[in-house]
């Protein structure tokens, strides 16, 4: 690797490093706060997509009281802005729209059939970075119309389709630490950071010079996923994921959450996590790095009504005992102190 850009590398905080995995794994993030400081941390993260990354970035203010065609509107932006990056990626075309009428042919005003006035395509796109805060506190219709965004790569407004880019990022600032998304969407999403109050905020407190150019080019985080997809994993490093999800699954303390998606993106997180610190293979402890960053979104703690060992007849007054205060995180830590990590 580049000696430069490793020192870049080193040179990172924790939320640029966590927006720099998103995109070398083409996956997707959630990070959470104390809910005093969630304005500044979206405005961190648009700080840091611009000026660490070179993006333009997207913020949606989502409420229990934001549609699913507001939710669509703000996801777009006109197709000439950022043209610079478009001519990097090697789009010099604007995308390809479908525009489809949904006013029934008999249905149409004479003057309005062949009218270029009211049929003119929807030439916007979808932004390439899209942060939104709050989605947790959003109606389920919205949220489903976020998950078939991610899952099929495009939406439907009024008057056209919209594809998404093929490097779409979408980050999810929750309004709690302990919020939620809806289960399915919730799977979608690679990682989540929890930002702690002392963490601070580099590019938004000016305590970090601003560059005259990006940090990360496109080409830096392509060479980056090129390394990724050459780290070679062993028949060791294999039996150590494996044994992690079956570990979770079978945890006394873990009701659900340890999804089929969840062991994939373990796996590419893992490899994800080896170039930037300079490796071209897996170490057991970037496994359980990637978990501890993969499952606390995921993870249902059981509770003292549903604790596997109760139906082999445990006493529900010390299931409970052993069940109060328990987190997620300490839920984590649990299986991976039980597992031997291969030499």
């Amino acid at each position: 690797m580049d000696p430069a850009l490793q020192d870049r590398l080193q040179d990172l905080g924790d939320l640029e490093l966590a927006l720099l995995l998103s995109m070398v794994a083409e996956e997707h993030c959630i990070f959470s706060t104390d809910p005093a400081i969630s304005g500044s941390l979206h405005r961190e993260l648009e700080l840091t997509c611009m000026e660490t990354f070179g993006t333009q970035p997207v913020l949606i203010e989502c409420s229990p009281e934001i549609t699913v065609d507001e939710f669509n509107e703000a996801l777009l932006v006109e197709a000439d802005e950022d043209s610079d990056e478009m001519a990097d990626r090697g789009e010099t075309m604007p995308r390809v729209r479908v525009s489809i009428n949904f006013t029934s042919v008999k249905d149409q005003e004479p003057g309005r059939l062949g009218s270029i006035g009211n049929n003119k395509l929807d030439e916007r796109r979808i932004a390439d970075v899209i942060i939104a805060t709050g989605l947790d506190t959003a109606d389920e219709s919205v949220q489903v119309q976020a998950f078939e965004l991610l899952r099929s790569k495009r939406i439907f407004t009024r008057s056209a389709m919209h594809v998404a880019p093929k490097d779409l990022l979408f980050i999810v600032v929750l309004s709690s630490p302990d919020a939620r998304l809806f289960r399915h969407l919730n799977d979608i999403f690679c990682l989540s950071h929890l930002h702690g109050e002392g963490d601070g905020f580099p590019h938004l407190e000016g305590s970090s010079e601003k560059p005259a150019m990006p940090s990360f080019s496109p080409e830096d985080i392509s060479y980056l996923r090129t390394l990724t997809s050459k780290i070679f994993i062993t028949a060791e490093m294999a039996q150590f994921v494996h044994n992690i999800v079956v570990f979770m699954r079978n945890s006394r303390y873990i009701k659900g959450g340890v999804t089929a998606t969840a062991t994939r993106q373990l796996r590419l997180l893992s490899r994800a996590l080896a170039p930037v610190h300079g490796l071209d293979y897996v170490p057991p402890s970037l496994v359980a790095l990637a978990a501890r960053k993969i499952y606390p979104h995921r993870l249902v703690l059981a509770t003292a009504e549903n604790e596997k060992s109760l139906v082999w007849g445990s006493d529900p007054e010390a299931v409970r005992e052993l069940l109060d205060g328990l987190t997620i995180e300490d839920a984590i830590e649990d299986v991976l102190a039980s597992i031997e990590a291969p030499l």
